[in-house]
């Protein structure tokens, strides 16, 4: 353990510019990189470290799966399959089910690019065999390493993280498992149990195993407190997170969380033009003419207002108090997250739900 650190941080808690902060305030000299898996993460990190940190020329940003085919993959490949080359990225091919592990066709398709569904197994064998030639490359490349958005991993790629943090290299992650809803390979059969929310508890084992220190950064910026314990309460205690603690202290004429009637959805978009969204087309087909955007495509945004089309578990959450699994809550906690100062739920039967309706003036 080199000063492996995880914050695990609310939804509107400026994670991201939380890594710009800190490489803004390293040293010019000190050599970074900066790891993230969407490409919009990617382009927004680099925006702001041009802004923030332009003027240390020693700092990187790279995708997770460049990185892992720059780091182990493309140098060091022959130690595993000796004269064989990577040519690309295979971004599209199934998992090689029938293909043994030690078969260069379950890596490379054969127009000898890496596919992106073993890529991740790819790195660690190769990093076995070659007697940790990639991670000694690295140590002598970067003085830290950051890895944004780190709830994204898993599969393999939990085992490449575990290879880093074995490494003199500190690395620091920030991200929030109650935002997993994206994965970098879901197709993978390995830490199936740490996909999505499951990654918590990995994280907990490797701060047991004293690999890693975690901190809750509980405070948020963006959402006002009605919405921030909204947020909250789609989690049961045993998940052990901290209750966010909102320091959003504007005051509006409409702040908080309301319902709406089917009936009212247009009179409503009409007087606050919130973000309508929704989960599929599916969830919201009457009403198919809005602005509508999916909850994932939301991540990472902020808006004053939000109206939410609730699926069917969400009702019965709301209606009956009937609680959520992780990969039901974990979108729905992005969706309400979005909001400054109101969310609005359209819900027609609003059961034990006791959130306020909001009526049109007539």
């Amino acid at each position: 353990m080199a000063g492996n650190h995880l914050t695990l941080a609310v939804a509107g808690s400026r994670k991201t510019q939380g890594i710009v902060d800190e490489c803004a305030a390293a040293p010019v000299s000190e050599r970074i990189l900066v790891l993230t898996y969407t490409t919009v993460n990617q382009l927004e990190l680099r925006n702001r470290l041009a802004t923030f940190a332009g003027d240390h020329p020693y700092i990187e940003v790279n995708g997770w799966f460049s990185f892992v085919i720059s780091t182990f993959a493309r140098p060091f490949l022959p130690h595993a399959f000796g004269g064989q080359r990577v040519h690309g990225f295979d971004f599209g091919s199934p998992p090689q089910q029938y293909a043994k592990v030690d078969t260069l066709t379950r890596y490379l398709n054969s127009a000898g690019e890496v596919r992106k569904v073993h890529l991740p197994q790819l790195a660690v064998r190769i990093e076995d065999e070659s007697n940790g030639s990639g991670l000694r490359r690295l140590e002598r490349m970067y003085d830290r390493i950051y890895i944004d958005e780190v709830q994204d991993l898993c599969g393999y790629d939990l085992e490449i993280l575990k290879l880093l943090m074995a490494s003199s290299i500190p690395v620091k992650m920030v991200g929030d498992v109650r935002q997993a809803i994206l994965a970098t390979n879901e197709r993978e059969r390995k830490n199936k149990k740490f996909m999505y929310m499951g990654i918590w508890k990995w994280f907990q084992a490797e701060e047991a195993a004293k690999r890693l220190l975690i901190e809750q950064r509980s405070e948020t910026w963006r959402c006002r407190s009605e919405i921030a314990a909204l947020a909250d309460s789609l989690f049961s205690p045993e998940w052990g997170f901290d209750k966010t603690q909102s320091r959003n202290n504007l005051s509006t004429t409409h702040d908080g969380v309301f319902l709406i009637r089917s009936a009212d959805v247009d009179a409503y978009m009409a007087e606050f033009a919130p973000l309508p969204l929704r989960t599929s087309i599916a969830s919201a087909k009457r009403f198919a003419y809005l602005p509508m955007m999916n909850f994932g495509e939301a991540k990472g945004m902020g808006r004053e207002r939000v109206l939410i089309f609730p699926t069917g578990a969400i009702e019965k959450f709301l209606a009956k108090g009937t609680p959520l699994d992780d990969r039901q809550a974990a979108p729905f906690y992005v969706a309400i997250t979005r909001a400054e100062q109101s969310v609005a739920l359209v819900i027609d039967k609003p059961g034990i739900c006791t959130y306020p309706y909001w009526s049109p003036e007539k």
